[in-house]
């Protein structure tokens, strides 16, 4: 059992973070105290303590566990794996953008060919948790109904406008209107395995890898979203890589048996780029990832779960050459 304790603690000001800082043994230079200020007003100390907390003694397997900074911590890398972890999260949430946009059309294209434009409006077609409310938790059927006549959106105000005879627009435009989380559900909650699988045909994986791992990719999506932390970050809904890539791409996983799925970031990039060869296969999304790290060598690949040799593994070995690119960032890197 955990222990609990009563909590005490007072809110600081900038200049006692600062203070603090410095007395638990980070490096700051003098120039760099008033920049060091304006990150904590604008970030906070608690957001930044996510990317320091790995240089931190009793997190470095130092002696007396204490808060300290193990020595020579400097303030400016702190910063720059910040810096590396914004770019990084841009470049996730473009690819899971993609994948998004795509999963919520290969689903709204064949239901509406196969069963009609308002095939979501048919229980036969799902599980009855899709149209069973109770008092305290409207089923997914109510919320999306709710949510489109809600809606400001222009494509729904034009179906409520000129249809009288809507409870819910036709399911191209319902595509638009659920979120990715919610688009997941529908597929998932599909009666028939016939059809999960036919709206994942495209993708080149079944629905028993497609689901687990569309799960995992909207929690990513959420801590983009947010503005949260990815680097060195433990997903909680993991999935299990496909047997067919699996070894062929090096994922990584934690027991010795091979059986659990890492947390970290490593699988979801080598699955997002599978899915993306398909959806865009000129998006260069594995390059981009490979540029980011390379030009921004001080960042420890480890915190994200890639291998020792990640760059001469496949499928990063088949990339083009990288070619150093003038670093605006390289003050951070010094």
């Amino acid at each position: 059992m955990v222990n609990k304790y009563t909590f005490n603690k007072q809110a600081t000001s900038i200049d006692e973070q600062v203070d603090l800082l410095q007395k638990r043994g980070l490096i700051i230079s003098t120039d760099e105290v008033d920049e060091l200020k304006t990150w904590l007003s604008n970030v906070t100390y608690y957001k930044l303590s996510g990317y320091w907390f790995v240089f931190e003694e009793k997190h470095c397997g130092v002696a007396g566990r204490s808060s300290r900074f193990v020595p020579n911590t400097l303030w400016k890398k702190i910063k720059h794996t910040y810096i590396f972890d914004q770019k990084l999260r841009r470049l996730i949430w473009t690819g899971i953008e993609k994948i998004e946009i795509s999963v919520k059309a290969h689903w709204s294209q064949y239901l509406g060919t196969a069963y009609g434009a308002h095939a979501h409006e048919n229980p036969e077609l799902f599980v009855s948790d899709v149209f069973n409310s109770s008092n305290d938790n409207p089923c997914m059927y109510d919320k999306l109904r709710s949510n489109y006549h809600r809606s400001n959106a222009l494509y729904a105000k034009h179906y409520r406008d000129k249809y009288r005879n809507l409870d819910t627009p036709p399911i191209w435009v319902v595509s638009l209107i659920v979120s990715f989380g919610e688009v997941v559900n529908w597929i998932r909650f599909l009666a028939a395995a016939k059809d999960r699988n036919a709206i994942f045909k495209d993708f080149g994986f079944d629905e028993r890898v497609m689901i687990p791992f569309l799960i995992h990719l909207n929690e990513v999506r959420n801590i983009c979203a947010h503005n949260g932390r990815l680097w060195n970050r433990k997903i909680v809904k993991r999935f299990s890589p496909p047997k067919k890539i699996a070894q062929k791409f090096h994922y990584i996983n934690i027991s010795e048996d091979k059986t659990i799925p890492s947390a970290k970031l490593y699988n979801t990039i080598i699955m997002m780029d599978e899915l993306l060869k398909t959806i865009d296969p000129n998006y260069p999304f594995l390059r981009f990832i490979r540029d980011l790290i390379k030009d921004n060598y001080l960042i420890d690949t480890n915190y994200m779960s890639f291998p020792s040799n990640w760059e001469n593994l496949p499928p990063w070995n088949s990339l083009s050459p990288w070619r150093p690119r003038t670093n605006k960032n390289a003050k951070y890197q010094k």
